[in-house]
């Protein structure tokens, strides 16, 4: 698969007016996402790496074959994706009436903001995500890279990615909000890292902090707004000129509002150097 990008930055006094935008261009509330990305970084040589580890019974025949595919293809940092839920972070603490709008805004409930579930590292769901760096000599304006996902074992993941050659770096939090629009699916988010004041780890956390802790990467508040596209078919030329046209549109719709364009290439570089 391939996926088509192209990338805007928004400063934090245009996310609620940009989010009001979206929702009338899609006709859709939109849909908050917070999800937990931890990157690891190979350090076996490509062909090395089997995916026979107990943990991987959990994966039926096409994403074994897809997972194969992705951990034996190269020396490459890759994320591990989970969703979670701002009531999993720490205890609550209640938010001021001038929070309900945005909660609205975004989808939720206000009250469901002063309800804690434990968080259950055991029961959480991971998805592999490979991205290759960003093709080079495109005549298009687009962002293009290959791509592949496949579905991994919930709970301690950090056991069978060492298994399958891969170790643990770093993690960080992403939150934002979704809109669909045909076949292009927009992301309004910012980076979020966890407090600096907590002890130092050597693997994935298996306890959240507060979320009212977590600070975000960009210190002035911005967002980035990522507007993308997926191909099955990277090879067919008539199906990737269409999705780049389809991003093309939306950036004529939104030029009033922010300017989207395409990724300097070796700033999306996933290669384990």
């Amino acid at each position: 698969m391939h996926e088509l990008l192209l990338f805007a930055s928004v400063p934090a006094h245009q996310h609620h007016g940009l989010l009001q935008q979206l929702a009338g261009l899609t006709a859709m509330q939109p849909r908050h996402r917070l999800e937990r990305r931890l990157i690891f970084k190979a350090y076996r040589k490509p062909g090395l790496i089997s995916t026979r580890v107990g943990a991987s019974q959990d994966l039926q025949g096409n994403e074994m074959q897809r997972l194969n595919k992705m951990l034996n293809g190269g020396m490459f940092y890759t994320q591990v994706v989970g969703p979670v839920s701002e009531a999993e972070f720490g205890a609550q603490s209640s938010i001021p009436p001038s929070g309900d709008s945005d909660a609205l805004m975004s989808g939720i409930d206000p009250g469901e903001k002063h309800v804690s579930h434990p968080y259950n590292y055991e029961e959480q769901p991971w998805k592999l995500e490979f991205r290759d760096i960003p093709e080079a000599g495109t005549r298009s304006a687009v962002t293009c890279r290959l791509m592949a996902s496949a579905n991994l074992p919930k709970g301690d993941i950090a056991t069978p990615m060492n298994a399958w050659g891969y170790s643990f770096v770093t993690e960080y939090l992403v939150e934002g909000d979704v809109f669909i629009l045909n076949d292009i699916v927009i992301f309004l988010h910012r980076v979020l890292h966890y407090p600096t004041d907590e002890p130092e780890t050597h693997g994935p956390r298996r306890q959240l902090p507060p979320f009212q802790q977590m600070s975000p990467l960009e210190k002035t508040g911005s967002y980035v707004l990522q507007a993308s596209i997926t191909v099955q078919d990277g090879g067919n030329q008539e199906m990737m000129k269409t999705a780049s046209q389809h991003l093309f549109g939306l950036r004529e719709q939104l030029k009033s509002a922010v300017r989207l364009e395409q990724a300097d290439r070796l700033s999306l570089d996933t290669r384990a150097k």
